[in-house]
């Protein structure tokens, strides 16, 4: 890179999107795991409906070097995703994906969001740093989450594993309330909340589920992923997400998360029987949807090695070595069962 050349961190318009889209092959080829960045008709439907806020760095001609985003995954989610930051390999080491991530932190303040998350790769503690900068705090680990078939360029690549993802949250105006878990998790959670500096009244409850479940589930076959979304926790709740699991073909999927609304009473239960399905903690997700917390568990299909799971600090290894002992908790419980 030129060292008189310094990009700008701008706004993505709409009509840069195909250079937004140019700038995704050089850095990730075809194997970007968000499908819609390469569809320039997709990218405009997710920024006209306010579902994706751009920050771009883009040299005067015109060329687009890096991109960053906060990002819904629906309407009714209230704190967005920080991520689909890249880079252009020629212009990695300079601080432009700094600068990227302070205009999308700004905006985040400016639009009056609660915070926001990200998902670091576990791969490399590069991306970890630019949050930890920002004084985000981990929240949880999502095991073995990206294919090997994505190939970041320039950097180190494990080709016979999956990668996992370090979550972190950044707080910036907090609506408390009260979450509820079973009582294991407790004292955990209260430390996290500690870090983040959010005040809840975290609590257990044997209180069931009343009515019908309802959940939403969607596949992401080209990542080898399953997302469920309990909106209602009811009755007959373990019943109907076994049922919902085995809608599913096992073999071709390597996790499952499961998002549950942890300001609801009956989430401690549904907590302990979502274990008897092998599910087991991901990550606390503050203000996620409606202003109200979720926690997102996971159940995973593929082994990784924990050895590759980088964590740029004590704090990251604390969280990772948390899940990890819950993963293998849940896996000899139910082995013995």
């Amino acid at each position: 890179m030129n060292s008189a050349l310094s990009p700008e961190i701008a706004r993505l318009e709409l009509d840069e999107l195909p250079q937004l889209v140019d700038c995704v092959r050089r850095c990730y080829g075809e194997s970007y795991p968000f499908p819609a960045i390469y569809d320039v008709d997709k990218l405009r439907e997710l920024i006209e409906t306010k579902l994706m806020h751009s920050t771009i760095a883009k040299l005067s001609n015109g060329e687009i070097v890096g991109h960053c985003a906060l990002t819904f995954d629906s309407p009714q989610n209230t704190t967005p995703e920080l991520g689909k930051m890249l880079v252009d390999p020629g212009y990695r080491g300079h601080g432009i994906a700094e600068k990227m991530v302070k205009q999308c932190v700004d905006l985040a303040k400016t639009l009056c969001f609660p915070g926001f998350w990200a998902e670091c790769v576990t791969n490399h503690p590069h991306s970890q740093h630019e949050l930890i900068v920002l004084d985000a705090k981990e929240t949880g680990l999502f095991i073995g989450d990206i294919p090997p078939t994505i190939s970041m360029q320039g950097l180190q690549n494990f080709v016979d594993t999956r990668m996992s993802l370090l979550t972190y949250y950044l707080a910036l105006i907090d609506q408390p309330h009260t979450i509820f878990l079973p009582i294991e998790h407790l004292d955990h959670v209260k430390d996290l909340a500690k870090e983040l500096n959010l005040n809840r009244n975290i609590s257990n409850s044997d209180k069931k589920g009343e009515g019908e479940t309802i959940l939403e589930t969607v596949v992401n076959s080209s990542i080898q992923t399953a997302n469920i979304t309990i909106i209602h926790i009811g009755i007959d709740f373990k019943a109907c997400v076994e049922s919902e699991l085995k809608r599913f073909d096992a073999p071709k999927l390597a996790s499952i998360y499961l998002d549950l609304p942890i300001e609801r009473e009956a989430a401690s239960n549904a907590y302990l029987e979502l274990e008897e399905l092998g599910f087991f903690w991901g990550s606390w997700l503050p203000h996620y949807s409606n202003h109200r917390d979720i926690l997102r568990l996971q159940k995973i299909y593929q082994p990784v090695n924990p050895d590759e799971i980088i964590c740029a600090r004590t704090q990251g290894e604390l969280v990772k070595q948390y899940v990890l002992s819950e993963c293998a908790r849940v896996s000899q419980r139910n082995s013995n069962t």
